[in-house]
């Protein structure tokens, strides 16, 4: 085999990470998010360098490893973060809101379905405001993905990504799950073999796309 033809595991992962589109930000930029942007495509989009997204990616995983999965609220309300949301937390055993927030789920202590993590992570802090806001009154830190023109309030740990993208939110939980099992010490061989992008991909039945599993 030439040089040229060997990749090492992480110039792949960092490609698959590419064609999953990971690395596209918006056509604006916040403040908050200057420091991530790598540059500008001639369209107007920004892009993220894909080295520093593993780096942050794999930092939220040892943070969240510090704590027991039923101990860590995972949020996504977006279209395409709903079945990620799902598969993460069932391989992780944290636990999914993916769909509608039930209003006072952190805050509300009457309510059925309240819940006390120690961190909640949000897959947009537009689209999960209510999570974020809640968490802040809560005072639990907030791991959140932002792409280039997410405002950053109240969040503890940005993840610079494509956070909208059909095929950039499955990759990066499909990624995050296997980080946090790995960081965990539970990661083994098989499990890890096991564990495919597609598996965070597929569409939920119709009918489950707003139910959280509480």
């Amino acid at each position: 085999m030439e040089a040229k033809d060997y990749l090492s595991p992480d110039v792949e992962l960092q490609e698959l990470l590419v064609k999953s589109g990971v690395h596209l930000g918006a056509k604006i930029k916040v403040a908050h998010m200057e420091r991530f942007i790598y540059r500008m495509r001639p369209d107007g989009v920004y892009l993220f360098e894909a080295k520093k997204i593993l780096e942050r990616l794999n930092i939220a995983a040892r943070f969240m490893a510090l704590f027991e999965p039923q101990k860590i609220l995972v949020v996504s309300t977006h279209v395409y973060g709903i079945r990620a949301v799902q598969r993460f937390c069932e391989v992780t055993g944290c636990i999914p809101v993916a769909g509608k927030i039930p209003a006072g789920i952190l805050t509300n202590r009457t309510l059925k379905y309240y819940v006390e993590p120690e961190v909640v992570l949000v897959s947009d802090p537009r689209y999960d405001l209510q999570a974020v806001v809640e968490a802040s009154i809560a005072r639990k830190p907030v791991i959140a993905m932002c792409s280039t023109d997410n405002v950053c309030d109240d969040i503890d740990l940005i993840i610079p990504m494509n956070n909208r993208g059909r095929t950039s939110l499955p990759f990066a939980f499909w990624y995050l799950a296997r980080r946090y099992l790995i960081e965990r010490g539970e990661a083994t061989p098989e499990l890890l073999s096991s564990l495919t992008i597609e598996q965070f991909t597929a569409q939920p039945v119709p009918g489950e796309e707003y139910q959280q599993i509480i």
